[in-house]
């Protein structure tokens, strides 16, 4: 269904983020038309929303492919404008959070995280955040890709595997929202956790913590150099997942697939 914007901006209650919302029934990928709307207005278009129906070239991390149904899952990317790249890393805890609060805000599924962006329905993945950044003028370009699983048909082209592992807003038993209502209530959560980037940081990263139910868990890490196994111990105020591993050092890790064991 088309998006209605008239009803988009009666349930969007003000603020920067999402105030303008550039829609597509079909695109290659909303993080690329981000990155095109962004070098187009030229400094210009902060907070602004890229909004698809369906994207037949959508990526996670490590640049995988994202696969969806054309609406049954919510798909944006925020164009954020940050004052310097050391806060880049606190974007994309930032939309994680967002999207635990939106889905649970307007659909009532309580959701956690997994380290480093995934949010989840009970332990299964529910939605997928990827954070980007370009260092530009003045300011750093951070693209924020947020996809929400809301129908079951979302994940019907996955394989079973990956379907063992996924699910959505339907299926954790709750009225799958509308775009609209889905889209309003993240773009004011992101307005809300975006200014404890640079108000309240440590709180920012205390709200991340505590919703990581990994913590405390014996892990694989699959990381581009192989695997490691160690015990989740905690994470680094930069985002890192510290493990503590088998040898009793710890180490910091930034990037990798993280397997409860």
């Amino acid at each position: 269904m088309p998006f209605d914007e008239a009803r988009y901006e009666e349930l969007h209650h003000g603020g920067m983020i999402g105030s303008l919302v550039h829609y597509r029934e079909r695109t290659a990928s909303t993080m690329d038309d981000a990155r095109a709307g962004a070098a187009a207005m030229r400094g210009e278009g902060c907070g602004d929303a890229y909004l698809a129906d369906e994207q037949t070239a959508g990526r996670g991390r490590f640049r995988r492919p994202w696969v969806d149904a054309p609406g049954a899952s919510l798909l944006v990317t925020y164009h954020l404008c940050v004052l310097d790249l050391v806060y880049a890393p606190l974007v994309g805890l930032a939309g994680a959070l967002a999207a635990s609060d939106a889905v649970t805000e307007a659909s009532g599924v309580e959701t956690g995280l997994k380290w480093p962006n995934d949010v989840l329905g009970g332990e299964r993945k529910l939605a997928g955040v990827l954070a980007e950044a370009q260092p530009g003028g003045v300011e750093v370009d951070v693209f924020l890709g947020i996809g929400i699983n809301v129908r079951e048909a979302a994940i019907a082209g996955l394989s079973d595997a990956e379907r063992a592992v996924a699910t959505t807003i339907e299926g954790e038993g709750a009225t799958p929202p509308t775009v609209e209502e889905l889209l309003a209530a993240l773009s004011e959560a992101l307005e809300r956790r975006l200014a404890q980037v640079d108000a309240e940081p440590e709180r920012l990263l205390a709200d991340w913590r505590a919703r990581l139910a990994m913590l405390g868990s014996r892990v694989r890490l699959s990381t581009t150099d192989g695997d490691i196994e160690g015990v989740a111990e905690d994470v680094t105020a930069e985002g890192q997942l510290v493990l503590r591993l088998d040898s009793g050092g710890t180490h910091s890790f930034a990037a990798g697939d993280v397997t409860v064991l």
